[in-house]
């Protein structure tokens, strides 16, 4: 059975409190931590998911030209989810009204759009198309019908996505099939995905590792370890590529939540910093979410407070932890990595676990032979 969205958003009022409760038997500092996570965590679900509230009803019609000043008017740093939630809104609205929805973010009418506005708003409508395509599906479903419904998707992001976008838009159905549909969805989708394009299975892992942080039943944690999240992480995806790009996706989700409280990313280096550095996944999640924050809302104050904090922790394996995890990471991102990215409009790019200093290289690479046989 598909996961009512409503029971989700009140599970996420009502888990930040009993997480509170079951904090107290954790020991020290841990359990204000935890308690901070999880009240972290459903403030951002319900924001998504109440983003109608400062909206007209579905199906209106109203310009999103005049609805993305609404979501940037309630702070840098909300914005970025409303942004988010108004893009699912806005594709909802087409088959609210009936039609099939077509150019959804590519009509020339939007191009005027904030360009700070367009990752997010892809994000949304990805997550529209996933919801709408997935209903009434189970892992147990026909393999030809989750085919299809996977065809469709794709097809819907690459229509109404503007050019280096698609990433943003898909990802989310990875997010969207995890969120609603369980682990065992996303593993048929990764086989019918994998069969129709093997380039967009990354995606698919990132978003489902987005959507294991924000699974209300994460909220509650463990005595040993607050962010059970990150062996479901390791444990759920079927092949490595998957692994990388769940951790990523994780990673790219306790940074961005959490980014007004970097004394949580410093508790969860302590308890999993050690594992995150066997590879670049974490680190890479880390610069991904600073660059798409930073491309979204520019002025957040949050952005670079969250990366020149310093450990509280006595043990200085802790702050070269943080450095080299946390730290470095968001310099390179925001100095060097973000930019390029933007300028050759490949941003969407950073919606799934690659090299990125590599992509670098090639679109530079790339960028000088054009000119050389000019």
């Amino acid at each position: 059975m598909e996961p009512n969205p409503n029971l989700m958003a009140f599970a996420s009022r009502l888990l930040p409190p009993v997480t509170r409760v079951i904090s107290l038997f954790i020991p020290g500092r841990d359990s204000r931590i935890a308690w901070r996570n999880a009240k972290n965590n459903a403030e951002i679900i319900q924001l998504v998911a109440h983003v109608s509230s400062i909206l007209p009803p579905p199906g209106s019609g109203v310009s999103l030209t005049e609805l993305v000043p609404k979501c940037y008017a309630l702070g840098s740093f909300p914005a970025l989810w409303a942004i988010e939630g108004l893009g699912h809104y806005y594709a909802d609205s087409f088959y609210e009204r009936g039609e099939i929805p077509k150019n959804v973010l590519t009509d020339p009418k939007l191009f005027a759009l904030p360009s700070s506005s367009l990752l997010m708003l892809h994000a949304g409508i990805g997550m529209s198309f996933a919801k709408r395509n997935l209903q009434g599906l189970n892992p147990q479903s026909p393999a030809s019908a989750v085919r299809k419904a996977v065809e469709n998707i794709v097809a819907l992001c690459k229509d109404s996505s503007q050019e280096g976008y698609f990433g943003a838009a898909i990802e989310s159905l990875g997010l969207t099939a995890r969120f609603l549909h369980g682990l065992s969805m996303v593993r048929v989708i990764d086989e019918q995905l994998a069969a129709l394009d093997q380039t967009l299975v990354g995606y698919l892992w990132h978003g489902a590792g987005r959507a294991v942080y924000f699974s209300p039943p994460n909220f509650i944690p463990g005595y040993r370890s607050p962010w059970r999240a990150v062996q479901m992480c390791r444990l759920e995806a079927p092949h490595d590529l998957g692994r990388r790009n769940m951790v990523a996706g994780f990673a790219w989700a306790v940074t961005l939540v959490n980014m007004r409280f970097p004394v949580i990313m410093e508790t969860l280096l302590q308890y999993h910093g050690q594992e995150f550095s066997e590879d670049d996944a974490f680190s890479n999640g880390v610069m991904s979410s600073v660059i798409m924050r930073y491309d979204t809302t520019p002025d957040d104050p949050h952005i670079v407070r969250f990366y020149q904090y310093k450990p509280a922790a006595v043990d200085q394996k802790i702050a070269a932890l943080w450095e080299r995890l946390v730290q470095m990471p968001c310099k390179q991102a925001l100095q060097h990595l973000g930019p390029v990215i933007k300028d050759h409009r490949r941003i969407g790019e950073v919606f799934h676990y690659q090299d990125l200093s590599a992509l670098i290289e090639r679109l530079k690479k790339a960028e000088s032979e054009s000119r050389a046989t000019r």
